[in-house]
């Protein structure tokens, strides 16, 4: 339980836009080999990047950024800030700008030209330490997307099927750029940093931060797998089919109610992977931090106007690179450790 409880915690904190809502929209597109796709990229290869990270940060006993730095000097600092914002800014672009802006449209009707800048410029002032109320308030919202799944699953348990292990093991129809952008989404960005943090936490514990960064990663999985299972039941098609979903279930006002969730789900996602696309920019530009944060926003605005087949394509490739990168970092500290053992 000493495990469980933080897994489930961790995996909590993990809900971001590609479970709630790049993974429902593929579905809607590949169909059944969502399944797979999901399957390979949290639960296999997501849980080995989260158990490498997790490593790296109780073997060191320090964050991500120290080690790099102990291992690496300042070349090393710059090139993790790369990598990271590799991932980090088209993961932005496709969450804060593409999948937000259109469902704040759907919400208010106004166009998407003018939800995008209207979302990145929110979550840029509230990453600035300008509204942490609502932050906050938007915190506990969240929270309610747990509850919000188990109704919508009740309201549609008279045509819910299980799918089969084979389904989840089949290749057949599995789409490989989205498995590999998934896993640039769990490689890069916060994500990584976050799971190093945890193994550093647990370094007294021996293993437990391992167990609990692919726990994590696992319960995560099969909570994107629902959503997924939710998006294909449901027939909701288009860029948010669980919105579309929680409008046949619920009704109107309170399907409303459901997208204010999602909303602060983007929202709660945005405003740290801001924090962080501002403090890599930083320490590459050696910008002062609104100055890197403006310019943090101004990237993740442009990037949500490019298709969502090229920036799917351009995460499959720096997800790749960040995996790379984390590898070569738990290489050269297992080398540093044998080291001292001679």
């Amino acid at each position: 339980m000493g495990v469980i409880l933080p897994a489930l915690s961790l995996a909590l904190v993990h809900i971001a836009g590609d479970n709630v809502a790049v993974v429902p929209a593929m579905a809607s597109l590949i169909g059944k080999g969502i399944y797979s796709t999901v399957f390979l990229a949290y639960m296999i290869f997501g849980s080995i990047v989260a158990g490498t990270s997790a490593w790296i940060g109780v073997k060191s006993g320090h964050e991500l950024t120290t080690v790099v730095k102990r291992l690496f000097g300042l070349r090393g600092k710059r090139l993790l800030a790369l990598a990271i914002l590799a991932v980090s800014l088209p993961a932005s672009a496709l969450t804060g700008g593409y999948f937000a802006g259109q469902l704040l449209e759907h919400l208010t009707g106004l166009p998407y030209v003018l939800t995008v800048p209207f979302c990145i410029m929110a979550c840029c002032l509230l990453a600035a330490d300008y509204g942490q109320e609502l932050l906050i308030i938007s915190n506990y919202v969240a929270l309610l997307l747990i509850p919000a799944i188990g109704v919508m699953v009740f309201m549609l348990l008279d045509t819910f099927t299980t799918t089969s292990f084979t389904n989840l093991l089949s290749l057949d129809y599995i789409s490989w750029p989205l498995v590999l952008a998934l896993i640039g989404y769990n490689a890069g960005g916060m994500r990584s940093i976050l799971v190093v943090e945890a193994g550093t936490y647990f370094a007294h514990k021996n293993y437990a931060g391992i167990y609990l960064a692919v726990l994590a990663k696992f319960f995560e999985g099969l909570f994107t797998l629902l959503l997924a299972h939710i998006a294909l039941l449901g027939g909701g098609y288009g860029f948010m089919p669980l919105s579309i979903v929680a409008n046949q279930v619920f009704g109107s006002w309170l399907a409303a109610g459901f997208n204010s969730i999602l909303v602060c789900i983007l929202l709660n996602t945005m405003v740290p992977a801001m924090l962080v696309n501002a403090k890599q920019l930083s320490i590459i530009t050696r910008l002062h931090f609104s100055s890197a944060l403006t310019l943090a926003g101004l990237l993740v605005w442009c990037g949500s106007f490019i298709s969502l087949e090229l920036i799917l394509m351009i995460m499959s490739v720096t997800g790749l690179l960040m995996i790379v990168f984390i590898g070569w970092i738990a290489y050269f500290l297992h080398k540093q450790e044998d080291n001292k053992l001679q």
